[in-house]
């Protein structure tokens, strides 16, 4: 029996068929996890870590929009922190060379960008998990079966078609032998070519997706965090110990201001119309009188 023939085979050419669409189903969704994590990668490459604060909505923009990463990078944001020199810098168009940019993670990146996050999430790993066993389960079936349509075929009622039977039996036993081996190697074949993918399609973006964000992002700890909050806190209570103490007086001194420079003069323009007003209505009676002596 010819190689081809073993091929044609219907159970050979069924597990053929079964290889070959699971080996285009893993090709097609890595592809499409290379093509989505790769612009994530030249994205955040093309990023300088001295501009981040200025560039931040963008980044927040490209995450935000990219299906495959739009649900870590929210979980992500909410480990970032913001100081408030942040604000000041977004209003500027251009960053200057000797401004450190303060946005801090404080957990690892790879906690948020990993293969389950952004690549098992996105695809049917679990399905291409059981591929292998599905192809390696096709071996058996197709052997049992191939070997009771042998076994029902065999004629003993006449002793002329013994001998026949028996070569037809022994034919498909071999094809039967055959199909296990050709699911088991289709196996083991396919385990190979999807790791080998995965690693080059996969595993090499996000593992550079992650040592982006190292780069781009300074890790703070807790405890520095915590430490630096203390700091500030006193800073700020030291300020308004200050402003309060100061208060009552410049309190005083913008109302005495307030008296001298707004109230006075309009108190003084009052008493000066008041002055005209009576002016004129004195020369007005005493011309009422003269009137009503002539």
């Amino acid at each position: 029996m010819s190689f081809i023939q073993i091929l044609t085979e219907p159970a050979i050419l069924i597990i053929t068929v079964f290889f070959l669409f699971f080996i285009m189903t893993v090709l097609r969704n890595y592809s499409r996890v290379e093509k989505n994590l790769n612009s994530v990668y030249m994205f955040l490459k093309s990023l300088n870590k001295k501009e981040l604060s200025y560039r931040f909505q963008e980044l927040d923009d490209f995450m935000s929009s990219n299906s495959f990463t739009a649900t870590a990078w929210e979980d992500f944001k909410k480990a970032l922190i913001f100081p408030e020199k942040l604000y000041v810098a977004s209003q500027n168009t251009k960053s200057t060379g000797d401004y450190k940019p303060e946005i801090y993670l404080t957990i690892d990146a790879s906690y948020f960008f990993n293969e389950e996050t952004i690549v098992y999430s996105k695809i049917n790993h679990k399905f291409i998990q059981i591929m292998p066993t599905l192809l390696t389960g096709l071996g058996p079936f197709f052997t049992f079966l191939k070997m009771a349509v042998a076994f029902s075929a065999i004629n003993f009622t006449i002793d002329d078609s013994i001998g026949n039977s028996l070569n037809g039996l022994i034919s498909n036993i071999q094809i039967a032998a055959l199909c296990s081996v050709f699911a088991v190697g289709f196996s083991l074949l396919f385990m190979f070519i999807e790791k080998i993918v995965y690693n080059r399609k996969c595993k090499k973006y996000y593992l550079a997706i992650q040592k982006e964000f190292i780069r781009l992002f300074d890790i703070v700890t807790s405890e520095k965090f915590l430490i630096d909050l203390v700091k500030e806190s006193k800073i700020q209570n030291a300020v308004n110990e200050k402003l309060l103490k100061a208060l009552p007086e410049n309190f005083a001194k913008a109302v005495a201001k307030s008296l001298g420079e707004t109230t006075v003069p309009y108190l003084e323009n009052i008493l000066y119309s008041l002055n005209k007003l009576n002016e004129t209505t004195n020369k007005v009676s005493q011309g009422d009188i003269v009137d009503k002596l002539f």
